[in-house]
C-alpha cells in the first residue's frame, strides 16, 4: 500500500528533486532507482527498500532525504505487476486457516532480493558490513525472510508494519551469526491491515530464539510510516 500519505507534506517536496534525478534501473535481478549518497565516501553503507503491496519502487524512494547523507538508498520494484497497476512480492493466500504467501512466488521473491544484495553492493562498491534491508508491509515480511534466512548478507532489517508467516519459521536456522542481526521493528496500534499483534508476535518470536530486535508501538497510526518511525528508524541506524 502507498505510505506517502502519512509523511508530512515538506517531506515529499524535499524528496521531488532526488526522484526527478533518478531513472529506473534495470542491470540487476530487480528494477530499482537509487539515490547515490552526497557525502562521498569509497564504500557507503547502503539501505535497500521494500515496498508495499500495490505499489512500486518510487513510493519508499521518497524516503531517501530522511537517512543519513552519506548513506547508498536503493528502492527496488517487487516482481509480480498487479492488474489494477502496482506490484507485488506475493499473492496473499490461507494456508491451514492462518494468512500466509504463495509458497513460489514467496520463495522467487526471496531468490531475487538475494540475488540483488551482493549486485548492489558490488555495483555501487557499498561496504558489505553496512548493508540494510528494509520495507513496508509485503516488504517488511520480504525483510524479515531474507534476513533471518541468510543473515550473513545484511547488517540488519527493518520492519515496518510487517510479520512473520508461520511458513518461514521452518527455514530459520538459529547461528551465532543470526543473533547478531539487528532488527527494528515499527507497529501502529490502529493498523487495520496487519493487527498491531500481529506485529508483537513477530517481535515476541525473535526474542524467543535469542534475538534483541528493537520494538516500537505507535498510539493511534495504522498501516502506514509516520514521521516518528522514520525518525526511530534513523536513530536505530546510526547506533
Amino acid at each position: 500500500m502507498k505510505t506517502i500519505l502519512g509523511i508530512l507534506l515538506l517531506a515529499i517536496v524535499s524528496a521531488t528533486n532526488a526522484i526527478a534525478q533518478d531513472a529506473l534501473q534495470n542491470d540487476l535481478a530487480l528494477k530499482y532507482l537509487a539515490h547515490l549518497p552526497s557525502e562521498k565516501s569509497e564504500h557507503p553503507p547502503v539501505v535497500i527498500l521494500l515496498h508495499g503491496y500495490g505499489s512500486d519502487e518510487k513510493d519508499l524512494f521518497g524516503l531517501s532525504s530522511f537517512f543519513p547523507k552519506n548513506y547508498l538508498i536503493i528502492s527496488a520494484r517487487a516482481p509480480y505487476p498487479l492488474q489494477g497497476g502496482g506490484y507485488e512480492w506475493y499473492e496473499m493466500i490461507d494456508i491451514k486457516g492462518q494468512r500466509d504467501g504463495d509458497p513460489s512466488q514467496l520463495a522467487n521473491s526471496m531468490d531475487l532480493v538475494k540475488k540483488f544484495i551482493p549486485q548492489v553492493i558490488a555495483k555501487y562498491k557499498a561496504d558489505s558490513r553496512r548493508a540494510y534491508l528494509m520495507g513496508f508491509s509485503q516488504g517488511g515480511m520480504m525483510s524479515y525472510r531474507v534476513g533471518l534466512t541468510a543473515p550473513s548478507m545484511v547488517r540488519g532489517i527493518g520492519v515496518l508494519s510487517g510479520t512473520i508467516y508461520p511458513s518461514l519459521k521452518p527455514m530459520i536456522k538459529v547461528t551465532p551469526t543470526l543473533k547478531q542481526l539487528r532488527v527494528f521493528i515499527a507497529h501502529g496500534k490502529t493498523d487495520n491491515r496487519i493487527s498491531f499483534e500481529d506485529g508483537k508476535r513477530a517481535y515476541d518470536y525473535l526474542t524467543g530464539i535469542g534475538l534483541a530486535p528493537e520494538f516500537h508501538s505507535y498510539e493511534g497510526m495504522g498501516h502506514t510510516i509516520s514521521k516518528e518511525v522514520l525518525t526511530d528508524l534513523v536513530n536505530w541506524l546510526k547506533r
